[in-house]
């Protein structure tokens, strides 16, 4: 399914639940009634591009092209990424501890293996918390610093453009994988930890485990083929600026 202008919102978030994540991250509210995604674009002054690019690319794999978020300004990207944080912190991720924590409470006191797992996975929170900490305090105000650069050099204003000690290069050298470690968390879970009376509570465990882990692989596509690049195209840019300016 390719999701167009004139279809109906509420039958596009039907056929892919998954795609309520892009709506809430986006600050579009429930509600749709009966209209269409431009007119509830519109409404929520949501640019429409930017809405469909963001769909279809989560919704469908194979149309994920990076060329086609070139023309949106970063800091849409930005807040987007920020939103998903959000997200991540003061729901998904407290909700996956809860249900560790309710399942410790059920099995065996002399099962050591539901206390190690959570012992795991709040070492997990901790690295995720420090990896966002790190994005949100010192990569996404480099890049807003960047791009605002980049503006001023478009409007032929070349004074004080230097780039800072900070750069993409860096970021990726201090960059974690955090989606390994879901994976390392899963593993455990599957091969591992002997499930509880109520096996359904189990099992809604596993797959808020996974649905959180997909949510992030998608994260991390728009983050490593999408912002990253356009942030380095922009390094590029200014140094052409600063050598030409010498």
């Amino acid at each position: 399914m390719h999701i167009t202008a004139d279809m109906k919102m509420v039958d596009v978030i039907q056929k892919d639940i998954q795609l309520l994540a892009v709506v809430q991250r986006l600050n579009i509210p429930l509600g749709f009634r009966e209209k269409t995604v431009e007119e509830v674009c519109t409404s929520q002054d949501v640019d429409l591009s930017f809405f469909l690019q963001l769909s279809n690319a989560f919704h469908d794999k194979d149309y994920f092209k990076v060329e086609y978020f070139n023309e949106f300004p970063v800091e849409w990207l930005i807040s987007y990424l920020k939103n998903a944080h959000r997200c991540y912190l003061e729901y998904r991720i407290p909700e996956i501890e809860r249900q560790i924590i309710n399942i410790e409470k059920e099995v065996d006191p002399n099962e050591k293996n539901v206390a190690l797992l959570l012992n795991f996975f709040r070492e997990y929170i901790k690295e995720f918390t420090t990896h966002i900490e790190m994005e949100e305090g010192n990569v996404f105000p480099y890049i807003e610093a960047l791009s605002q650069k980049i503006r001023r050099i478009k409007e032929g204003q070349i004074d004080d453009l230097t780039n800072g000690p900070y750069s993409m290069e860096r970021y990726h050298e201090d960059h974690n994988n955090i989606e390994e470690t879901l994976y390392d968390l899963k593993n455990i879970l599957l091969k591992y930890l002997p499930p509880p009376i109520d096996n359904c509570q189990y099992n809604n465990l596993i797959f808020d485990i996974f649905r959180l882990e997909s949510d992030l692989m998608d994260h991390a596509d728009l983050e490593e083929k999408v912002l990253f690049p356009r942030v380095k195209k922009m390094e590029d840019e200014l140094e052409t600026v600063l050598k030409n300016k010498k």
